[in-house]
């Protein structure tokens, strides 16, 4: 026996746990390495892949690891989940399990559960409108009799087709809605005309169309129809001012706003209430956000404040939250819009805030002076939201 050898000897029984557990790491990594690469997606003999691992020259031996057989390495391999195993007649079979593509899998599957969930609240919707559409009467199902001939009356078949006749001919429903809403579009907005009510479908439809003309009206002409009145009232202002010098007016007047009539509301500070019931299966609904971000005019971005979970939704699916008395607020709709201030009280009976503004383009024009702020009543619910407390 050679020196080299001897002091190899000596230097396994002063630590031989050591060098097993390194060896049993090696022989498994060779093992493993030949299933990931050869026989990944094959059912195989482990004795197979044992003969094919000791084909090497410098391979590791199976009698310095920590597993006696081959068997109790095969059982190993089953126990710790890096591969399926099955004994048969002829031996330990093995097979390969990639947990990278099963990662990939959960993944994937997560991301379609969500999307689903989205598409059933669009289902949702639409479901509800066409609901809504049969009790108007605006869909008939077809209603089936029975045949009734007298005795002996012969049953005629013709094979024309025959001519139809205008005043008798069915009109589709959606053909004629969309004939409706093109007529009104040409017509003009300030004609009196008795106004009728509106089905679902229809209301949406005009509700976007009406969006998307506010929109181009306020890009092309900021202030447009405001002009007019704006000035008469700064006017009427002004006069009233001279005349009752050194007071303040007892009904504070906003000044104009271009988006004064605008229907979005979002804006980054707010603290608002999530209310998409089918979002991740309805365990973000009622919880509320912090607006991070405004992609548009419509959607936000929220981080919640339960969780941290940042979501993307429309404003139709949030809602805005009351601060408590004395909390700072943010008026997002109104005449009032733009302006900040703290709550002063609740009126339940008529669903409106009293606010007191202390910020805002009354403050910035110098319109108001005196640093006590302005008081202002019967301010809608929704036209006022909670403002982080950072703000």
């Amino acid at each position: 026996m050679s020196e080299g050898h001897q002091r190899a000897m000596q230097l396994f029984i002063q630590r031989p746990g050591k060098f097993m557990d390194e060896f049993s790491r090696e022989f498994e990594e060779e093992f493993m390495k030949l299933m990931r690469t050869r026989y990944c997606r094959t059912r195989v003999l482990a004795n197979s892949v044992y003969n094919n691992v000791v084909c090497d020259r410098h391979h590791i031996h199976m009698n310095s690891t920590i597993w006696v057989t081959l068997s109790e390495f095969v059982q190993y391999l089953g126990a710790t989940n890096k591969c399926k195993i099955e004994h048969t007649p002829k031996g330990w079979y093995v097979e390969y399990i990639d947990h990278e593509e099963l990662k990939k899998k959960e993944e994937e599957a997560k991301r379609r559960k969500i999307e689903k969930s989205q598409e059933d609240a669009r289902m949702e919707q639409i479901q509800a409108m066409v609901e809504e559409a049969k009790r108007k009467g605006a869909f008939k199902k077809p209603e089936y009799t029975e045949m009734q001939r007298e005795e002996g009356q012969t049953i005629t078949v013709s094979l024309s087709k025959p001519q139809k006749q205008p005043e008798e001919r069915k009109v589709n429903a959606l053909q004629q809605l969309q004939e409706q809403l093109k007529q009104e579009r040409l017509s003009k907005s300030g004609s009196q005309q008795e106004k009728r009510k509106l089905s679902a479908m229809e209301a949406i439809v005009l509700e976007a169309e009406r969006r998307r003309q506010k929109d181009a009206a306020f890009e092309r002409s900021p202030f447009s129809e405001n002009n007019g009145a704006s000035a008469r009232d700064r006017g009427d202002r002004s006069e009233r001012e001279e005349t009752d010098e050194g007071t303040t007016t007892s009904e504070p007047r906003p000044p104009p706003h271009k988006y004064a009539n605008a229907d979005w509301w979002l804006q980054p500070g707010l603290i608002v209430k999530v209310m998409h019931k089918t979002l991740g299966d309805g365990k973000y609904y009622k919880q509320k956000g912090l607006v991070k971000s405004v992609d548009g005019r419509h959607s936000a971005v929220l981080e919640l404040l339960e969780g941290g979970a940042i979501l993307k939704l429309d404003q139709d699916y949030l809602e805005t939250v009351i601060p408590p008395i004395g909390g700072r607020l943010a008026v997002v709709l109104g005449e009032w819009r733009g302006h900040q201030g703290r709550l002063e009280g609740l009126d339940v009976d008529s669903y409106s805030v009293q606010v007191t503004l202390d910020s805002g383009p009354l403050f910035k024009q110098g319109k108001h002076k005196g640093g006590q702020g302005v008081l202002v009543k019967g301010l809608p619910y929704e036209h006022v939201c909670k403002l982080d407390k950072q703000k």
